[in-house]
């Protein structure tokens, strides 16, 4: 019975040494795993210098030759036996059992109608505006090509009827149609339409509708934010309203803008925070500092945008350079996010990433010079990692400027 208890003891007491050892390899596994890409960030940065001198003496590609200029499209001179009023009401009527493309592509052929009929066509087409009714089309290329969500001032099918009628008093022009366009500028209760017809009104006629654009566009940011908008069209609705404000320069809805920042469902209100941004510089490192504490982002994910701003200013302010490296060793930060911040060194703050210029090799090398600070004592793997992804676009950028391609020879 001794020796069976002698046993018994002896085995609990291996099983404890090797559950300690087991749990000081996991222990340092993860200061083994750093340790091993701080040092292969030291051999890459010599190996990265090398393979960028080599490259210098590379042959250059020529230069593609630039495409031909898209001819125009010739208007349609047809006039039509309808009516304006009639042409409108068979818009309105659509086309029973059609599909999504052929009704655009119907209403487009009724569009010309109403254009061809000039000036005599403006009167009903106000009014109908008036009304506040519309169609919002599904056509392939609708000409959307802004972002968050605007349109061009130009496009192939119109997004709804209403663009489409907007268009046709820009192309009909004159007073009359001028003022029917900003009598839908003030009335217009969607950011898309407001901003457009911002656009088009100060191409038309230079600041005479800018305060009417700048009441129409803060009139709707202060409605409540529609988070889940059903309509398409509404999807990049603040984005558009505050587009309308950085268009004109006006600053003067900023102090709004930061009551704004933090949205219903925890999230940072991207639109809020680049108006911002555009309109402050660098002095809105510091509202966007404040808030990526504020315990109102419970979530961490939704921190992004706030270090996100900073980064567009790091390796050229201080405070964004402090604010930018807590972000990035906060590991409650998601890896992506940290990750994503990092290696976009190399592209948020630049102007122009494609053509880079002199003005740009400052900004390159005090990020080059950053980086080499921070990348041997990286938080983890993920930061280390990315920060020798960062290091290397870098190199390249800066050797595109100190030895730029030579002009291709025609």
């Amino acid at each position: 019975m001794k020796k069976f208890l002698i046993v018994i003891v002896v085995a609990g007491l291996g099983g404890a040494v090797g559950a300690i050892i087991v749990f000081q390899r996991l222990q340092t596994r993860h200061s083994a795993e750093l340790a091993t890409y701080q040092a292969q960030w030291q051999a890459e940065k010599a190996e990265l210098e090398a393979e960028l001198e080599n490259a210098r003496t590379a042959a250059r590609m020529a230069a593609a030759p630039a495409a031909a200029p898209i001819a125009a499209v010739p208007v349609r001179e047809t006039v039509t036996n309808a009516t304006p009023g009639e042409i409108i009401a068979k818009l309105l009527a659509g086309k029973s059992g059609a599909t999504p493309a052929r009704i655009v592509r119907l209403a487009v052929h009724d569009l010309e109608d109403l254009i061809a009929l000039g000036p005599s066509a403006v009167p009903a087409i106000r009014g109908f505006l008036a009304e506040k009714k519309d169609i919002v089309y599904q056509a392939p290329d609708p000409g959307k090509g802004g972002r968050g969500g605007s349109i061009l001032n130009e496009f192939i099918y119109p997004p709804s009827l209403r663009f489409g009628l907007f268009d046709a008093l820009r192309r009909i022009g004159g007073t009359e149609a001028e003022v029917a366009l900003g009598e839908a500028l003030s009335s217009s209760d969607r950011g898309v339409e407001v901003a457009w017809l911002a656009r088009t009104l100060q191409e038309m006629a230079p600041n005479k509708y800018r305060e009417v654009a700048l009441a129409a566009a803060k009139g709707l940011l202060a409605r409540p934010v529609a988070i889940n908008p059903a309509n398409p069209l509404d999807n990049g609705d603040r984005d558009n309203l505050f587009s309308v404000l950085a268009m004109f320069g006006d600053t003067t809805y900023v102090s709004t803008a930061q009551t704004q920042l933090v949205r219903s469902d925890g999230a940072v209100d991207r639109p809020a925070l680049k108006y911002i941004q555009q309109s402050l510089g660098q002095q809105s490192i510091g509202i966007a500092a404040q808030l990526y504490d504020d315990p109102r982002l419970s979530d961490p994910s939704k921190k992004e945008p706030l270090a996100r701003l900073a980064l567009n200013f790091v390796g050229a302010d201080a405070q964004a350079n402090e604010f930018f490296q807590k972000a990035i060793n906060d590991l409650a930060l998601p890896q992506d996010h940290r990750r994503n911040l990092i290696e976009d060194l190399n592209q948020d703050g630049f102007m122009d990433r494609k053509n880079l210029r002199e003005i740009d090799l400052q900004l390159i090398q005090n990020r080059i010079a950053l980086i080499e600070q921070m990348a041997p004592n990286a938080t983890d793997p993920v930061n280390a990692k990315a920060f020798g992804e960062a290091y290397k676009d870098l190199l390249k950028m800066r050797d595109r400027i100190l030895n730029p391609k030579p002009s291709a020879v025609k």
